[in-house]
This record gives C-alpha cells, structure tokens and sequence, in this order.
C-alpha cells in the first residue's frame, strides 16, 4: 500500500480498518452516484492514521473517475423526498439561528438540487450555491430563481461575502478538507458561522453496523469523528460554538428502504409501521445519532491572519475621507510620537480634543499643525469622545478613528481598521489586544488581562455576539453610525467605550475586529486599580441596563436610534 500522508497531521503511520474484495474494472465502475442512493459501493479500503486517530479511504481508481460521478449526477429520487428535506432544512436554519440570525449572506456548498437555499431564503436570508452537477444548478435556477455557480469558492466570491457557509454532508467527499475550509474561511466575514454536518464514524451504530454502515461508501473520502472534526477546524482558524444532533426527516417509505441494514429491533418496527394504511407517505423525524452537526465560528489567530504589515486588499472606488481624533489629557511626553507614525497618505485630517491638560498638550498639537479644541475644565474620557465625533462629522468625516495620543497603540494599523469600513463590510472596526494574545507580550499587566476576558465573556454572553475584546480604544466608526447612534446620551466616564457598542448593536449595525499589539511604559495612560473596579461595576450595570430595554421591561431612549 503507498504510504500517504494525513490530511489532518501529516503522519503517514497508518493502521488498516478495512479492505474490500477485490472486483474487476468493470465491477468497480457499474455504480453512479446519487444523493438518496443508499447502497453505494464500498471504498477499496480505509486506514486509521496512528498519529491523531483521523480515519481516510484509499482508491485503487483515480479520483477523477469519483468526481465525474458527481459532475454526471441526475437524482430524481432526492426529489421525491421534498417534504422531509424542506423539515430537515428548516430544523438545521434552526440550530445555526442560535449562532447568526438572518438578514445576511448564506452560501450553501455542495447545495444540489436548492431545496436548502430555497428554505434559507424563506428564512430570511440572501442565498447562494456552488455545486458541481449541471443538474443541481439547473433545477435550482428554473425551479427557485437561485443563481448556482460550478465554480470554486474562491473563484466564484470575493473575500469575507458572506455570514454562514453551510456543508450539510459535504466535507466527507472532499479530496483536500483542509485546503477547502481554508479558502471557506476567506469568503466568511470575520464573526461568520460555518455550519458542516458529516457521517460520526464513531457512532453507535457505525461501530455495530461496520462496513455496513451507510456512512461507509467510496464517496466518502474521510470519516470524521467529533475529536477530529474539531481538530480540523481549530487547525484552519475555527472556534467550535456547538455540536448538534442531525435531524432526519424521510417519510416512513424512505426510512424503510434506508434502514434495511441496520439491526432487527430498529427496523421491523419501521416496516410494520409501513404497512399501516397510508403511514408509508408520513413524514417521520428520527435523529439515529450517527451524523455530527457542528456549528463553528470564523476567529482570528496568529496563524490564521496575514501580518500585520503584509499587503490588505485595496479600497475600490473613490477613497473616503477619514479624520483621526486624538482624546488627549496630559499627553506631552508622547503625541509628537503618536503623530509621527500616522499615515497622512490616509489619514485627511487630524482632530485633537484637550480635556483641560496640566501640561504643555496643546502647544504641542498646534505646533504639529493639528487642528485643536480645548474643554475649559476637566469633563472625562467619554465627554472628550463625544467632542472628537462631533467635530470629525463637522469637518465631513466618512470614517473616523480614534487613536490614543499616549502612544499605547501603534497608529501604523490605522489603514488595517479604516479598509472593512471602506470596503463596506463593517460599520465600526476595534483593535483587538486579545486575538494575537499581545496584551501580555506588550507588558499588560495580569489582573487587567484577566478581568478584560472575564467581563468580554460576560458582555458577549448578554449581547449575543462574539467579540474578542470591547475594552479597546483604538476603534474607526462609519460617520452613518455616529450619525444614527445617541452617543450623547452616554456616560461622560470611561464606561462610555461599552455603551456605544451596546449602541451600536442594538441598532443592528456590523462591527469587526483586528489584532493590534499594544504597549505598557511608564508615559502611557492606564486606568488604576480603584478606577478599574468602578469601570467594570459600570458594565455590569450597563449590560443589566440593555438587557432590561431588549425585553421590554424598562426602555431606555438612549438605545434607539437618533431621527
């Protein structure tokens, strides 16, 4: 046997599961493929890599010979099961509503025929397909109006298009998992969901059925198990969110033709049930437990991003005009630093508020050629914000931005916050401490970083998103959110950094991440222990506040949107 390497760990140490009977030529090509075929040859055989326990099909015959069955695919009987399919669908939209809620982009890999998309679509989403058969594509288009492409992802799609990508018993038949998720993680925006639900080659019934288990045919390519499902997704950039039971939904015809293989005591039930009056066109859910439904969301690590002074994907159309505002308060020892390192290339203007500095701030700003207002007494970080956007829209900002002038933050990244907005798939970007794990190579101290992911959990709980820091100040808003959010109403304190998320989410606006480095010196601002304790008392009382409002319980006009 040819020593192959594993897909998942690249181990070529192999153990034999099973080999099949030797079959002629002939023999080995007299099956074609279909989605509702439920007695598909078996692969010649299949192997167990020693190293990380992932289970994959050897062929005798070239892959191509398999993938132009799939390309030749005419499967009436998929269709003659549109009800059962339409049920499960709807129950599957069900389980990724937990994770991402329509509207938005969905695109259905391996989509057949569209009954899932046309589901999707009813659920309120914006729907694609890819799909190799000619077939598929041309029943989805003439049936449901649903534009499916025979493409490869990355051909058919631009960068970050769209929020769910699902793979309802795809994954298994891909020649290279790996490399396709990789390229699926592209076209997801970065908080997307991945819904993938594949064969459990360690079920119950796998284990007692064997090789003849539906799940083993020599379509499928590789037999995952929940411990190597996850490994494969957390290898290309993947947080698992949530394993699901898959429904099944056939009616009790199908079932009986489907469960012929399986033991006596689940299948004569069944066929007695056939023979009940008109029971065999009923539509019975049963969930066997031999297939993984997994729920995944697109997250950003070390490994999975591109360098940070790599090449970004360029702005199309006219560039907008971005105004950088610097919220300053005894910032002498580091704004001629701050400004230095700002890209004027990108940056149009730079606005800097004064919140009644002890030292020489101002002189410094005016001799740097920034354009300068001064609070004539001391009114807090959040009062200081509320300055800096007012005056950014005044002088017709389009993306503002917002950098510390205490040099905490590297300005450098500036172009890296301002291109999701510019580009349109985002309306707020934040520069994240957490996703590199930088904070604490930047020198943060331990109990800071610790209560940051402690309160972020809890804030993404009460919210229902996934963010992996709300406590940054370095963030680049639209000027269409600062227009529609009351960031007035908000705290003149510290704790206005989480109102206007808040805010902003609950006006149902987009807002994404990158990782940033950070610095802790002497020079830089940083909010002390007491002052720390009553900030996080605060986002306590903000979330407690939000989640009130959100029921109906006790409204709060300060999170509707301004006329």
């Amino acid at each position: 046997m040819t020593a192959v390497r594993c897909m998942l760990c690249g181990a070529a140490r192999y153990a034999l599961v099973y080999h099949k009977p030797k079959l002629s030529a002939a023999a080995r090509r007299s099956s074609s493929y279909s989605i509702a075929e439920t007695h598909l040859d078996k692969p010649d055989k299949i192997v167990r890599c020693l190293t990380c326990g992932l289970i994959y099909a050897f062929h005798d015959c070239p892959l191509d010979e398999i993938t132009k069955d799939y390309e030749l695919m005419v499967d009436q009987a998929y269709l003659e099961e549109d009800r059962g399919r339409r049920e499960q669908a709807r129950r599957v939209l069900a389980q990724i509503a937990r994770h991402k809620r329509p509207p938005g982009r969905l695109l259905d890999l391996g989509c057949g025929p569209g009954l899932f998309l046309d589901e999707a679509r009813k659920a309120g989403w914006e729907v694609s397909g890819l799909d190799v058969s000619p077939w598929a594509r041309d029943y989805a288009q003439s049936h449901f109006g649903i534009e499916v492409s025979l493409k490869k992802a990355a051909e058919a799609y631009p960068e970050r298009s769209f929020d769910v990508i699902t793979l309802n018993d795809v994954i298994e038949h891909l020649a290279d998992p790996k490399t396709e998720l990789k390229e699926i993680r592209w076209l997801l925006k970065n908080d997307g969901v991945l819904y993938v639900s594949t064969p459990d080659i360690d079920s119950v019934l796998s284990r007692v059925l064997r090789a003849r288990w539906w799940g083993i045919n020599k379509y499928h390519l590789y037999y995952f198990s929940r411990e190597t499902l996850g490994k494969l997704l957390f290898e290309v950039g993947f947080k698992r969110l949530k394993y699901y039971p898959y429904p099944r939904v056939f009616s009790v015809g199908y079932w009986v033709k489907r469960l012929k293989d399986y033991p006596v005591f689940v299948r004569k039930p069944m066929e007695a049930l056939a023979h009940l009056g008109r029971a065999r066109e009923a539509l019975l859910p049963i969930t066997l437990h031999d297939q993984i439904g997994l729920a995944a969301r697109k997250v950003q690590r070390l490994d999975t991003i591109a360098a940070e002074d790599g090449p970004r994907p360029g702005i199309e159309g006219p560039r907008p005009r971005v105004v950088a505002v610097l919220p300053a308060y005894n910032a002498q020892s580091t704004l001629e630093r701050t400004v230095t390192d700002i890209d004027r290339s990108v940056v149009d203007e730079i606005i800097l508020v004064d919140d009644s500095s002890r030292d020489r701030t101002v002189q410094i700003a005016k001799k740097l050629g920034l354009k300068v207002f001064e609070h004539a007494s001391n009114r807090g970080y959040g009062a200081n914000q509320k300055t800096c956007y007012d005056k950014a829209l005044e002088a017709g900002a389009e993306i503002v931005i917002m950098v510390h002038p205490d040099y905490q933050y590297d300005p450098r990244i500036i172009p890296q916050l301002i291109g999701p907005i510019a580009r349109g798939e985002a309306d707020a970007v934040f520069g994240s401490r957490m996703m590199k794990g930088g904070a604490l190579e930047g020198g943060m101290p331990l109990w800071k970083h610790n209560a940051n992911i402690l309160l972020t959990a809890f804030e993404n709980m009460v919210l229902g998103t996934y963010l992996t820091e709300y406590h940054s100040g370095f963030r680049a808003y639209s000027a269409r959110l600062l227009r529609r959010v009351n960031y007035h109403a908000n705290s003149d304190g510290f704790v206005f950094d989480t109102e206007i998320i808040v805010q902003a989410l609950a006006n149902h606006f987009k807002i994404d991440e990158v990782p940033i480095r950070t610095r802790y010196f002497e020079e830089a601002s940083s909010i002390r222990l007491g002052p720390s304790i009553v900030y996080g008392l605060g986002i306590l009382r903000v979330m407690a506040g939000y989640a009130l409002h959100r029921r109906g319980i006790q409204r709060n006009k300060k999170y509707e949107a301004r006329i």
